[in-house]
């Protein structure tokens, strides 16, 4: 009888252990699949990162690994920069990079600030920017109060881009130029094209600085011609 009992409890825990395993073995598994799904959802987050980086740039970087793309990228924005990243580890290219951006970004925000009128002086690049945004929303009538520095930058953009369009709207009745319906980009371009064709200069495929200094420097010409003839 005893022996019975004994072979009956034995039975009854292999059963229950038999249970539990496989149990255990499908919950592993399904935990196995979560970081597995996990992981690529990552990697195709980075992957997307990486390649809007890479459109940027100019940079292809199709059929590489992450890594490989990621070096790739580093490359091409040190060469942009102006840096020599040779020899260095990706950790001190990244740290490299970086303060080349910095440097480029505060340049860039001294400009800003100068034209503003606004001392940015010891300011680190966050503060100055948030510094400049305040001044440039003071300039254009726009309250940012309590906004996050994406939407005071989106709210600020908007004002700007009206600002902008009542002035090429200006220019182009001068010109008798129809821009109705036309983005600030391709009211300029058609601005421009009526200017450079009323001083009789050929700014076909000139960017759009290079158009508007080619003009610039049209005008002065004209203006000195006009002034030379007065004198005579």
């Amino acid at each position: 009888m005893k022996k019975n009992k004994i072979l009956a409890i034995a039975i009854a825990a292999a059963v229950t252990l038999s249970s539990i395993v496989p149990a255990f073995a499908v919950e592993t598994k399904a935990q196995n699949s979560t970081k597995i799904e996990a992981k690529q959802a990552n990697q195709a987050e980075n992957l997307a990162k990486l390649t809007e980086r890479a459109a940027k740039l100019g940079v292809d970087i199709t059929g590489l690994s992450n890594k490989d793309a990621r070096a790739k990228i580093q490359v091409a924005e040190a060469a942009k920069l102006g840096i020599d990243i040779t020899g260095l580890s990706k950790e001190e290219a990244k740290v490299k990079i970086k303060s080349a951006f910095e440097a480029k970004n505060l340049t860039k925000l001294t400009e800003r600030a100068t034209k503003l009128g606004v001392d940015i002086t010891g300011l680190s690049n966050e503060d100055a920017r948030t510094k400049i945004q305040a001044a440039e929303a003071t300039k254009l009538g726009v309250d940012i109060t309590g906004l996050s520095k994406e939407e005071a930058k989106a709210k600020i953009k908007t004002a700007k881009e009206a600002k902008d369009l009542a002035k090429l709207t200006e220019r182009a009745t001068k010109l008798g130029v129809d821009i109705t319906g036309l983005s600030n980009e391709d009211a300029r371009t058609k601005i421009q094209a009526a200017e450079a064709s009323k001083l009789g200069i050929d700014i076909t495929g000139l960017s759009n600085k290079d158009a508007k200094e080619k003009i610039k420097e049209a005008r002065q010409a004209k203006k000195a011609t006009k002034t030379t003839s007065i004198t005579q």
